[in-house]
């Protein structure tokens, strides 16, 4: 079977087999928009920021993909789980966790037999991750926009800094950057995040059950947010702990090649693992 078939009956058996999970990140857009709107609008009385009660496009991408502030530990300050963030990107990870290794059974073992190789079964999974994710993260794109335009909301415009700094609570703001920055960077690191550790998760599922696998990525996530560290790739997730943004914060450049770098790696060691993975004796 050619690699193009392949990749299309994964595509479609992939997409279509419990499209109602499709729901959560629009649930989740819908959810975080509805309450920056309605924060926002309690905000009037900033003296530093005259339009809280219309936030635009880009605030409600920042709201939602923006994460917490550094946590320092100290007498006194209790670490808030950032469940609005966690929420963003745990389900991604958990809708691509059994499809790859179900299709094991019955009807995907005959075409794993009949692509005559590993190799193209294991890429073509990889490239149903990807579309899984990206889809994932566009119906939030595609939610927030819709929001706006409902509520006529700004999209030409950046995003209200001032407001965004009120909002995260952020105790020392760094030089700012310019709005293409921080925009191209909320459309790409967020997602290059998720993408690699939904690969990443594939990949460890080869060594642990798809259900551990879950679990040691939901732990990298949780420490991200407990640590600020370059070492965490979780960090890169969350725009609101770019140097651009806060003192000591994360590099984007170095967020970009630590995400290509775990991509590469999971789609390269988890091809190696395939080549080795007994699919008759599974637990």
């Amino acid at each position: 079977m050619k690699f193009t078939k392949l990749f299309w009956f994964d595509l479609r058996r992939g997409f279509f087999q419990r499209p109602q999970w499709f729901l959560i990140p629009v649930i989740v857009a819908l959810t975080s928009c509805l309450t920056l709107s309605a924060g926002a609008a309690g905000l009037d009385d900033m003296e530093t920021f005259q339009t809280a009660a219309s936030p635009g496009f880009w605030d409600y991408i920042m709201y939602l993909y923006g994460g917490m502030d550094r946590f320092i530990p100290a007498p006194g300050n209790l670490f808030t789980f950032p469940v609005r963030w966690m929420m963003v990107f745990l389900p991604a990870a958990f809708l691509t966790l059994q499809y790859p290794f179900s299709d094991l059974q019955g009807l995907g073992q005959q075409i794993l037999i009949r692509t005559k190789g590993r190799t193209a079964w294991w890429l073509s999974k990889c490239g149903w991750n990807l579309c899984s994710i990206l889809v994932y993260h566009g119906l939030m794109f595609l939610t927030a926009a819709l929001f706006c335009a409902a509520t006529q909301a700004d999209f030409s415009g950046g995003f209200h800094k001032e407001l965004l700094y009120v909002v995260f609570q952020v105790r020392e703001a760094g030089q700012t950057a310019a709005d293409t920055v921080w925009q191209c960077s909320m459309v790409l690191l967020p997602v290059l995040v998720s993408l690699s550790l939904s690969l990443l998760q594939m990949s460890l599922a080869l060594v642990l059950k798809p259900v551990f696998s879950f679990f040691a990525v939901a732990s990298v996530m949780i420490s991200s947010a407990y640590c600020t560290s370059p070492w965490l790739i979780g960090n890169y997730g969350m725009p609101i702990r770019y140097d651009a943004v806060i003192t000591d914060g994360v590099s984007i450049k170095s967020g970009v090649i630590c995400c290509v770098a775990v991509l590469l790696a999971a789609v390269f060691a988890g091809c190696a693992g395939f080549l080795r993975y007994d699919i008759l004796n599974r637990d």
